[in-house]
């Protein structure tokens, strides 16, 4: 026996996890956010949020004269000793979300004084603004680990702005299917992930304006009138809970379920984003490709095969948009809303951890950049310019070039001037050699030259590649200054709030 207890390794579903390093295929045990992604849900109810709602409501009902002060003191008091037991814990035992703050007042207090809570709201505010509150905790940490991934890819690109890598014609659509997979052109690991940047930065715009619309309140509204007792201050319930706007009609407040539909838009964009970088990179970790390795703590191995190192994180990624999708079908189901959001946060969460790890063969990239005719559009672009032809004419000889360099198994570092003269000389519509010299079609093909000579804005050359660089820093630490801005209007309204009870009940 080897003397080796069970603790030494932990099983989630068919894979094996070195729990510390050195045993068996794996070197490290499982990254902490991975496993966070495997348990899925958080499992967060919206008590708190509905617990938010019930104190700024009563404090404004008490401000107002609406109820008795003396009983709305007894109610915040009671609310008081509820957050000692617990919030979730307490309204759970009462039994339930939407109306667990009323119930656990009248078992608490009786109903002469805690039936006084439900003046002027409905289940219909009670559930929108409780998922307002809740929308808007997720978004901001989305927006938080977001900006994570953005600052973690960068300092990635920057280290990789001169690693050559081939491009595909490849990659996850916006409908999840898979698209050609063939070698195309030549560019950088550091443009490559600087073109994801981008598409983050923008979710970030999206993720910004859906935060925004989680900041009308629709408290008060009740059922879609509001109410139509004297001093009701929907105003007053709004700034204590750390709103923004209201909703201007309460009928609007009371049947807008957009709010749920424009949180899925930006969960479907901003999940689609990560599933296809993930779907990409999951092929370059293949044995077949072999441009890039993930460190062990996102990846497991097998039951029978004691060779394998299957990168099941990034597999994991790659299925984000395909749940969201699914649960989007039901978009007025707010666990599925939820989970979606935990998927979504946790997945930007592993990014940093895996880019700050993964090794990218350089030796291997380089190679694949060169191999297939990658050059062969440059090459095009060279007859272009040298002898005035037709772009169509130069493109057409380059692909005659192609197929018969293929046919005669001949690779782009054999090709001489004699052989493009051939492929000119066959193809109908021009006929004649071209005379262009071994240098000048060596160096339109050579995978570096190609890269340096595409300076145009948006182009991979590492020149432009650290201008965006530079860019997406300055727009990181503006962006974080808006997320601080933010958690800090949300502090100062949470602060607001328990001041408001000091004052009522008098500590």
């Amino acid at each position: 026996m080897s003397g080796k207890s069970s603790d030494d390794y932990k099983y989630r579903g068919h894979l094996w996890f070195a729990k510390r390093p050195g045993i068996g295929r794996l070197m490290e045990g499982m990254a902490p956010e991975y496993e966070a992604a495997l348990n899925g849900w958080d499992g967060k109810s919206p008590s708190l949020a509905y617990h938010m709602f019930d104190k700024a409501h009563v404090v404004m009902l008490t401000e107002q004269g609406i109820i008795p002060k003396e009983d709305g003191v007894e109610i915040l008091k009671a609310f008081r000793r509820m957050e000692l037991e617990g919030v979730e814990a307490a309204r759970t035992r009462v039994g339930g979300e939407d109306h667990s703050g009323e119930a656990y007042l009248i078992m608490e207090l009786g109903w002469g004084v805690g039936g006084r809570i439900h003046v002027g709201r409905s289940t219909g505010d009670l559930r929108t603004t409780s998922m307002h509150i809740v929308q808007r905790n997720y978004i901001l940490e989305a927006m938080k680990a977001l900006l994570n991934s953005i600052n973690a890819m960068i300092i990635f690109s920057e280290k990789h702005v001169d690693t050559i890598t081939p491009m595909y014609s490849a990659g996850l659509t916006v409908y999840g299917s898979i698209n050609l997979l063939q070698h195309a052109q030549v560019m950088t690991w550091g443009y490559c992930l600087m073109g994801y940047v981008n598409q983050l930065e923008r979710e970030f715009t999206k993720l910004e304006a859906a935060y925004g619309l989680m900041q009308i309140s629709p408290a008060g509204s009740a059922i879609g009138t509001g109410t139509d007792v004297p001093n009701f201050s929907r105003t007053r319930t709004m700034e204590l809970q750390g709103f923004t706007d209201l909703y201007r009609n309460c009928f609007d407040a009371e049947k807008h379920e957009g709010y749920a539909l424009d949180s899925y838009a930006v969960l479907l964009t901003l999940s689609n984003i990560i599933s296809g970088l993930f779907f990409d990179l999951l092929i370059y970790s293949t044995h077949e490709f072999n441009l890039i390795e993930p460190a062990d703590r996102y990846c497991g191995t097998s039951s029978i095969m004691p060779q394998k190192k299957n990168p099941m994180a990034l597999r994991w990624m790659s299925d984000i948009t395909v749940n969201v999708k699914a649960r989007l079908l039901e978009a007025r189901n707010e666990e599925g809303m939820q989970e979606s959001w935990t998927d979504i946060i946790n997945g930007l969460r592993m990014i940093p951890g895996f880019f700050e790890t993964v090794r990218v063969n350089e030796e291997r990239n380089l190679e694949l950049a060169g191999e297939f005719w990658s050059g062969a559009s440059d090459l095009a672009a060279a007859i272009m310019r040298e002898k005035g032809l037709p772009w169509r004419t130069a493109h057409q000889i380059v692909s005659t070039l192609v197929r018969l360099a293929i046919d005669e198994k001949k690779t782009p570092k054999d090709v001489t001037s004699e052989f493009l003269d051939r492929a000119a000389v066959e193809y109908p519509d021009y006929g004649n050699p071209l005379g262009l010299s071994d240098e000048l079609i060596q160096e339109a093909m050579d995978p570096r030259e190609m890269v340096t000579r595409r300076t145009l804005i948006g182009g991979p050359a590492p020149v432009r590649v650290k201008e965006e660089i530079q860019r997406s820093r300055k727009l990181l630490e503006k962006n974080r200054e808006k997320v601080n801005a933010m958690l800090k209007g949300l502090k100062e309204a949470e602060e607001k709030l328990e001041k408001a009870i000091d004052a009522l009940i008098g500590c």
